[in-house]
């Protein structure tokens, strides 16, 4: 087989986290996929080998490799593969590419397993490799909750356009986590997925301003307060823009949101902050 793949980043349009159990923390999150892709090349081979390029300080047990494992262990994947990804994602940034490599590699070489796992025991094997690969297994919009492992539908699919900011640090999410606790920010998930209902319907009218409004990221103030110099950027970039700016994941990606690309392009233009990539990503959907 030789397969040639994308594996696309993720944006978090709502974050919220509870309280931790067992060294967790709980949380409900709106995601949405976009074109900000690694390509991941999968070749038939007499050994099994990962590569990264450009090279990465990514270590020889990565969530490819442990993807790999579980397909040969339980779902009866035979042979070996040559595995290239090419990275596009920035490490540490919030936008999940290790998740999303993981999850392109288990949908791909799951069609070659003696055991093909349906879409549930996917997931399922999915969450052992790490708490967002399930919502790439899922790929496309989706709500989050649990601790990652539980993924429903979202019907608005209308598009979005971002401007992301990605700075040279990678930034860590247990320390940002750990930070959160030590700051005592405690959130309350009841009241989430009403939040996320107003921010869909946001979407669906392409109110961009409302939107904008509603976005929420409660890991941003522990983002912050450990990178005080991205809060910095922050205020750079919504002054000189106009703009609100937000914060994917557990930090490193800022992003403005745009209801087409020309927006985003536009405000892109001259706009360059040392230290910090640029990129203009939109909403996709993948299978």
């Amino acid at each position: 087989m030789t397969a040639k793949i994308p594996a696309p980043a993720k944006i978090n349009l709502f974050l919220e986290t509870g309280v931790p159990q067992e060294g967790f923390h709980p949380l409900v999150s709106l995601i949405d996929i976009v074109d900000l892709c690694d390509i991941i090349e999968i070749c038939n081979s007499t050994t099994t080998s990962v590569s990264f390029y450009p090279e990465h300080d990514i270590p020889a047990e990565n969530t490819i490799t442990k993807s790999i494992a579980f397909l040969k262990e339980e779902m009866g994947l035979a042979g070996n593969f040559s595995i290239k990804v090419f990275k596009n994602i920035p490490l540490g940034s919030g936008l999940g590419g290790g998740s999303s490599n993981a999850a392109s590699v288990l949908k791909t070489l799951s069609g070659y397993c003696r055991f093909r796992p349906h879409m549930k025991r996917l997931l399922e094997i999915s969450a052992r490799i790490g708490k967002d690969v399930p919502l790439f297994i899922y790929g496309k919009r989706c709500i989050v909750k649990g601790f990652g492992e539980k993924i429903s539908e979202v019907l608005e699919n209308k598009s979005l356009t971002y401007l992301l900011f990605i700075p040279d640090f990678p930034v860590s999410t247990k320390d940002v986590y750990r930070n959160l606790d030590r700051m005592g920010i405690k959130g309350n998930l009841t009241e989430a997925e009403g939040k996320i209902k107003i921010i869909l319907e946001a979407v669906k009218k392409s109110d961009i301003q409302f939107l904008e409004k509603h976005v929420q990221n409660m890991l941003s103030c522990s983002y912050f307060n450990l990178y005080p110099q991205a809060e910095e950027v922050k205020r750079h970039i919504e002054k000189e823009t106009g703009k609100k700016i937000f914060v994917s994941g557990s930090g490193g990606a800022l992003f403005a949101i745009f209801a087409t690309k020309r927006d985003a392009e536009e405000k892109a233009i001259g706009l360059r902050i040392p230290g910090w990539k640029k990129f203009v990503a939109c909403s996709m959907e993948t299978s």
